[in-house]
């Protein structure tokens, strides 16, 4: 009978042992205060950058739209010119002037792409150096601390 159990007893402890093991294998070495601090740094210049595009999409969005709105009515006169000459010598000035802010705002779109791409790249650069990072939960305190007393 004892020796029932203790056959028992091994297949047990092996499984114990194999599963700390594995436990030690996965758990990453913690990072130090200042590389916690890098990330969150980073982290949240990343989120106020992102802030700052929500705005300019924005804006972009309605430039965009009052583009369209005088092509639109542009295209309406455009119909009704006929053979005057002064009509469409002003008809002309209102094209280049339209075509003007059609540059602008290809010019604006173009920076924000950019922009936007350099976002992505510094997300992509944070997530490689920050991801799934482990850290002690007193240290990402400390810090927040830290930055409450600056604000203060």
């Amino acid at each position: 009978m004892k020796a029932l159990q203790l056959s028992v007893l091994i297949p047990v402890f092996a499984l114990a042992g194999f599963t700390a093991s594995g436990l030690h294998a996965q758990t990453k070495k913690l990072v130090t205060r200042d590389e916690l601090r890098a990330c969150m740094n980073s982290e949240a210049e990343l989120a106020d950058r992102r802030k700052s595009f929500e705005g300019r999409s924005a804006k972009n969005k309605e430039e965009a739209d009052a583009i369209r709105a005088e092509q639109a009515e542009m295209a309406e006169e455009q119909k009704t010119l006929g053979d005057d000459q002064r009509k469409i010598d002003r008809f002309g000035r209102k094209v280049k002037a339209h075509n003007v802010k059609v540059q602008a705002a290809k010019a604006n779109a173009d920076a924000f792409n950019a922009d936007l791409e350099a976002l992505n790249k510094g997300l992509l650069a944070h997530n490689e150096k920050c991801g799934g990072i482990s850290y002690d939960p007193d240290d990402k305190e400390a810090i927040l601390k830290e930055r409450e007393a600056q604000k203060k």
